[in-house]
């Protein structure tokens, strides 16, 4: 199941809200996980098996560091979550050459069924979740929980399932066992979600047609005009379909009583790539810093050791995102800068006219995601050449092979508009949940409820379109 669907849109949500508003504090933890068993499982039923199988052996993982066997219990833990997460990784990755031949060593029925297997919805966001909450508990930052139920609710909780943010269990734990729900935290919730569809499927999705189409070329066919538009529409639509999705878990989630880490500060305004990582992901970038770069920190190899340990960070940022060549090479570019703007690049910057930083910043942005949107290095490098005009002469190619370029249908640049301004200072009025005056609060609400029908109907027409980060 998926968000931005009538199912979920007119069957799903009204009737799980209606549940939980009426059941008694304690009992909503009981609607919640019922209700995220069945948006997980009309996906995917095999894989929820996996996941309850995860929440069974992580909470008594976790019951279990006050036992005399303590001391083996969370490089257990960390093998349990870790290695599930890059199994499947590299499943979804390398599948037919990870499995090639074992049919000759396994049973077909044990063949059959590996190559059923996809990767489980959430995965990503879910390990990370229980890795922090058990080195919390380690660190004895919060007690084990001890409500079976309570648990089982924050790890499945459905609004963080698709693409977080990643919350952390002591960030929430009070409210597990008991959700309290006021109006205003409803109706708030209800604004943030319906600012997050409208991004989704108003600016990200539009995008996204022509963005396809151009990285659906041969390199040799793209002009310097049609390259850049596919790249700064990439930019664009990656960031607001990422943040449209987040409001919407921030949305539900404040709907269901809870408050759920920010995970975007208009990452296109930094001036340079260390201010980007604390603007964009938030949630992945402060968990990386908490649970990684601090503890190799502590332990930081002489002369090199901070360089090292963002290189390192970084590297595992990109294979967070899958075990390929070109998310690693975007993760250590990214790590790259940072090391360079510790070592002397800030000071530069800092001295430097702030549109030059800013540009800076937004030129490396740029090419990274042309590396993390490419399928290979090498058509990331051609699609360079393409940039710069450096393609003799494109290879022109019928229509049928390029819809529905070469034609720049009218809602592409009106969806480009709104992401670039919603993407710089003017989209900082749209996301605030700022106290306002009644009128203005009344106007802001019959325009989202316009936006809210625009974007049913544009869903009507397009159909389904899937997140980019849930594939991750």
């Amino acid at each position: 199941m998926n968000f931005n669907t009538a199912l979920f849109l007119f069957l799903f949500l009204p009737f799980f809200l209606i549940a939980y508003f009426i059941a008694q504090p304690r009992w909503r933890p009981v609607v919640g996980i019922l209700a995220s068993v069945i948006f997980y499982a009309w996906g995917s039923a095999v894989n929820l098996v996996f996941i309850a199988a995860l929440i069974v052996a992580n909470y008594w993982l976790a019951r279990l560091f006050t036992s005399r066997f303590s001391k083996w219990i969370l490089p257990l833990g960390l093998l349990v979550n870790v290695g599930a997460l890059v199994f499947f990784k590299l499943f979804t990755a390398y599948q037919y050459t990870l499995f090639f031949g074992l049919d000759r060593f396994f049973p077909a029925r044990l063949i059959s069924l590996l190559d059923s297997l996809t990767f489980p919805l959430g995965l990503s966001f879910i390990s990370f979740q229980l890795i922090s909450y058990l080195l919390d508990v380690h660190k004895k930052a919060t007690p084990p929980e001890k409500n079976f139920i309570a648990f089982a609710f924050y790890v499945l909780m459905f609004p963080k399932l698709l693409v977080g943010p990643i919350v952390r269990y002591r960030s929430i734990a009070e409210q597990l066992p008991s959700p309290a729900i006021n109006s205003d935290q409803i109706a708030n919730g209800i604004r943030r979600f319906l600012k997050g569809f409208a991004k989704k499927i108003l600016i990200a999705d539009v995008l996204g047609v022509t963005v396809d189409a151009v990285f659906g070329l041969p390199t040799s066919a793209l002009t310097p005009a049609y390259a850049w538009i596919g790249l700064v529409g990439y930019a664009l639509q990656i960031y607001f379909d990422f943040s449209g999705y987040t409001d919407m878990a921030i949305g539900l989630a404040a709907m269901m009583g809870f408050r759920f880490i920010e995970n975007f500060d208009l990452p296109y305004l930094a001036q340079s790539i260390g201010d980007f990582w604390r603007r964009w992901h938030i949630s992945l970038s402060t968990w990386f810093r908490d649970y990684v770069f601090f503890p190799l920190e502590r332990k930081r190899v002489p002369v090199i050791g901070q360089s090292l340990n963002v290189l390192i960070v970084f590297l595992l940022t990109g294979l967070w995102h899958g075990v390929t060549i070109n998310f690693v090479a975007w993760g250590l570019l990214h790590g790259f800068f940072i090391v360079l703007e510790n070592l002397f690049l800030n000071r530069w910057l800092q001295k430097s006219f702030q549109p030059i930083r800013h540009l800076y910043a937004l030129i490396i942005i740029l090419f990274t995601w042309l590396i993390f949107r490419s399928p290979s290095l090498e058509y990331t490098v051609d699609f360079l050449r393409a940039l710069g005009g450096m393609v003799q002469t494109p290879v022109p190619l019928s229509f049928h092979d390029t819809s529905p370029l070469p034609f720049i249908e009218p809602s592409f640049i009106l969806a480009l508009i709104a992401g670039l301004a919603f993407a710089l200072p003017f989209g900082i009025r749209f996301q605030s949940d700022e106290k306002r005056p009644f009128a203005q609060t009344l106007v802001g609400d019959i325009l989202l409820i316009a936006l809210f029908i625009l974007s049913v109907g544009m869903m009507a027409v397009n159909g389904f379109v899937p997140g980019i980060y849930e594939g991750f």
